[in-house]
């Protein structure tokens, strides 16, 4: 190409606290030469804001509700177009008919702009959005599929996975599951998520009381219920403080279940819960809170949700703290046992299908380990910060995206 590569970053909601690695992938890219457009369906007041981010906060468009002027007056423009009764009807069936004027103001807003390809992370709402206005652009979709849309799938999600010219997925687990679902070999390819390695790496706990941090939202599949428990349970023999950061829909109740446990405890356990924070915040606070380990008890919902791969794991690897969590299928793919990482088997899993989550007593035993053995622990701090810097950086993985994206266009442009 004699011009950098255009490429519109489609998300549901800015700025949104926990996908930092769908606007760290705009950013890489963009280091790589590429020419961003940032565009959201809804911003939301008062969410935590990550200050590396403030660029695209400040650039994105966002895509005006369905009663506005101009999602009214690009639908009437559009009414013609060849494409559009097939894609009506099929939005008809699944989702508010209103809503689809908004996928053809984006539709027609990505074809005055001159993008290229467009990026929609997760294979559920924002990417039926994303793909009806791809087609009425002509232009090729890149989809990345992650963890709920895959388990927890929206109604047409096959429809979605037809739609996307090429998908990106997190491990050969997930890649498995998509090719079972009918998609060619070729059209599903492995993309890490790519963390960077700060210069500055964790200060070592402080003897005395277990400190332990966890990062993620407030929803049952993280388990954050599970890790209350296991650190009541080690504040039988000895201080805890435990810090939870992340906002969601169990933060009442998981503060409730805090204060039961830290009564019971008799003052040996301590809880903490920070709210939503930014990633910086997050970044000095793995660095500087002295922490043992960074802890997800990640299980299996009832309704199949799941991790795929957890970021803040990844970030607390990078900046030299262990990390515990659950043997869930993929994480091996991130993580291996005793290299910077513990993974506990999850109890009442068969089958992949089935809901599970891990054991408060052996996650507790494991916790101990990494407090009472500070050798233990200095080595596994050393052994994630080691893993954290063998992983593919963001240049690398923004390298293997842009020429996948370069792939898709004619030839010639």
């Amino acid at each position: 190409m004699n011009r950098p590569l255009r490429v519109a970053w489609l998300s549901r909601y800015l700025p949104s606290p926990s996908e930092t690695f769908v606007l760290d992938e705009a950013l890489s890219m963009e280091e790589a030469g590429v020419e961003v457009l940032s565009l959201t369906l809804d911003r939301v007041r008062g969410a935590a804001r990550h200050a590396r981010f403030e660029g695209l906060y400040r650039d994105t468009v966002i895509v005006p509700r369905p009663s506005s002027p101009t999602a009214l007056y690009a639908s009437l423009v559009l009414d013609a177009h060849p494409e559009l009764p097939a894609l009506r009807a099929h939005w008809e069936r699944v989702a508010r008919l209103r809503d689809l004027r908004r996928a053809i103001w984006l539709g027609r807003h990505l074809r005055q702009s001159g993008v290229d390809v467009l990026r929609v992370h997760h294979a559920a709402e924002t990417a039926r959005f994303g793909v009806v206005a791809a087609r009425l652009a002509g232009i090729p979709v890149s989809l990345a599929v992650h963890a709920r849309d895959l388990f927890v799938p929206v109604d047409d999600f096959p429809w979605i996975l037809s739609q996307a010219t090429t998908i990106t997925t997190l491990t050969p687990l997930h890649r498995e599951r998509l090719l079972r679902a009918g998609l060619p070999s070729e059209q599903v390819s492995l993309l890490p998520c790519a963390v960077a390695v700060p210069d500055a790496t964790a200060r070592p706990p402080a003897p005395g009381a277990a400190r332990l941090l966890s990062v993620g939202r407030l929803v049952p599949k993280k388990g954050h219920d599970l890790l209350l428990r296991a650190a009541a349970e080690l504040a039988t023999t000895r201080q805890v403080q435990l810090v939870l950061v992340g906002g969601g829909a169990e933060m009442l109740a998981l503060r409730r279940l805090a204060g039961e446990l830290m009564a019971a405890s008799g003052g040996r356990l301590e809880v903490e819960l920070l709210g939503e924070q930014s990633s910086e915040a997050v970044l000095d606070l793995m660095r500087d809170g002295g922490f043992h380990a960074c802890v997800l008890a990640c299980r299996v919902a009832p309704d199949g949700d799941r991790d795929g791969i957890p970021v803040s794991l990844l970030e607390a690897q990078a900046v030299g703290l262990p990390v515990v969590t659950s043997a869930l299928p993929g994480f091996e793919w991130a993580f291996q046992d005793g290299e910077g990482a513990r993974l506990l088997p999850l109890a009442g899993v068969r089958r992949s299908t089935d809901p599970g989550e891990l054991p408060v007593a052996e996650l507790a035993r494991a916790l101990a380990a990494l407090v009472d053995d500070p050798e233990l622990q200095a080595d596994q701090a050393a052994r994630a910060r080691a893993a954290a810097v063998a992983r593919p950086g963001p240049e690398v993985v923004a390298a293997r995206l842009r020429a996948s994206l370069l792939s898709l266009l004619p030839p010639g442009v």
